[in-house]
This record gives C-alpha cells, structure tokens and sequence, in this order.
C-alpha cells in the first residue's frame, strides 16, 4: 500500500487538458439600409480555446445566412424570332444571402456528412424545385441554374481566405455584405476543425434592417398591401398627370 502512494499522488496531481473550442462576435449585430445603401463590411471577431498555436494548426470555416427567400427562375423560349420568358419555377428553401469564408477550400477542411450536416457550402442548402409534368427540365436543372445566377448577383458566394489570425488565439473574420442584401435576420456561424475533425461551434445573430422612408416603404408594403397598392396607383396617375402637362407646355 505504502508504494501506490506516490503513484496516486502523481494522479491526483494530473489535470486534464482543456477542450479545445472557438467563440465569435460581431462588431456591429445590425447593419441599416437606405436608399444608399451600397453595401456594408462585417467583421467577426473570435477566440480559439484550448490550443495553444491555432494559427498553423487548425482551419476555421464562417457562414453567413440570410432569411429564407422566394426566387422565382425562368426558362427563356423562343416565339417565332423573339425570346420571352416561360413559367415561372418556385425555388425552395433557399436563403437570400449565404456567404461563405474559409482557411483552405470547404472540401478539404470538412467531411462529406459535416458538410451535408451543416450545410456548409451551396451545394448542401437543399435548393429544390418541383418537376412539372410535360417539361422537357428537371427541377435539378433549375435549382443548378439559380445557384449560378445567386453567385453571379453576389448574393453566394465561397470565399478562401479572409481569415486573420491576430496574437495569440485571436482571429478576425472579414466579410462584404454585397449592395442586394435582403432585410431580415441573419445567422454568423463559425467552425473549427482541426485534421478533419470538428472541434467546436458558435453562432451569433445579425440583423439587416431598413431605415428612413425605405422603411416605412417597406413595412407599408408588407403589413397593409391593399394600400400600399392604391398609393402605387395615385402616383403613378399623378406622374402621369404631372408629365402630360409639362408636355402641354
């Protein structure tokens, strides 16, 4: 008994080494839009836990994801020698903004199953659209088509690098909130791998609001229609009222 004592002593004296873990905030949690509104930076600001030289030893993913969105895509057809759009195809569960910023390429820090699990990456949102019977399209076709006008208008995009790692186990994330950024409220999630493996998460919420008369355009539009419809209406009469008698003169 008297020999497992030093033993027990050295146990004792062992402690665990932390878990490692990742934690972010935002500089600024509401960007405001008016009328012009060109676009905005939003940084991120984080911590890695429990390692001690993260800046060569660990990739860190971001994802910025708006509000849920209906988008509408067409198929041009021809008419005789003219080109005009065809039935509108529904896009489903696609959000209005989804920003990606990476360490190395999504595919080389993630695992298929992380990446289908926390959609990290376009390709893993689930966009869908419905087949209609009697097209020539799948609805595969459709949602590939809007992933690539999304990330033509900005609105997708998969960023690497972007990420500075400051002293010690401080980093910042950059991002470019693009000019078309619909209001709502946002997603800020961060991910830590380390050799395929995730380490730690966390999330912070944004919120992407309009101001001044964009504002009350907006909320008019959304919460009482009918009258937002009528107003539309007596402008345009009196702009078209307005014109015809500038003419006159």
């Amino acid at each position: 008994m008297i020999r497992l004592i030093p033993f027990l002593f050295i146990l004792a004296t062992v402690t665990p080494a932390p878990a490692a873990d990742i934690a972010v905030a935002l500089t600024n949690e509401r960007i405001a839009v008016d009328t012009g509104f060109s676009g905005a930076k939003l940084t991120l600001f984080g911590a890695v836990e429990g390692i001690a030289t993260p800046r060569e030893t660990v990739d860190i993913i971001s994802v910025i994801q708006g509000p849920a969105t209906e988008f509408k895509i067409r198929k041009l057809e021809k008419n005789k020698l003219i080109w005009t759009p065809g039935k509108a195809r529904i896009i489903n569960e696609a959000p209005g903004l989804y920003l990606t910023t990476s360490t190395r390429p999504i595919g080389d820090i993630a695992p298929l199953p992380d990446q289908a699990a926390y959609r990290l990456g376009a390709d893993f949102l689930g966009v869908t659209v419905e087949d209609h019977i009697g097209d020539d399209i799948t609805g595969s076709v459709f949602a590939n088509a809007f992933l690539s006008e999304a990330e033509d208008a900005g609105l997708y995009h998969d960023q690497v690098g972007g990420i500075e790692f400051k002293k010690g186990a401080l980093f910042a994330i950059n991002v470019d909130l693009p000019a078309n950024t619909p209001v709502g409220e946002y997603t800020a999630a961060v991910y830590l791998y380390q050799d395929g493996v995730l380490l730690g998460r966390d999330s912070a919420a944004l919120i992407v609001n309009k101001v001044g008369i964009e504002r009350q355009i907006y909320d008019l539009a959304h919460e009482r229609p009918v009258s937002y419809g009528l107003l539309c209406v007596v402008l345009s009469l009196f702009a078209g009222w307005a014109a015809a008698l500038a003419f006159r003169k």
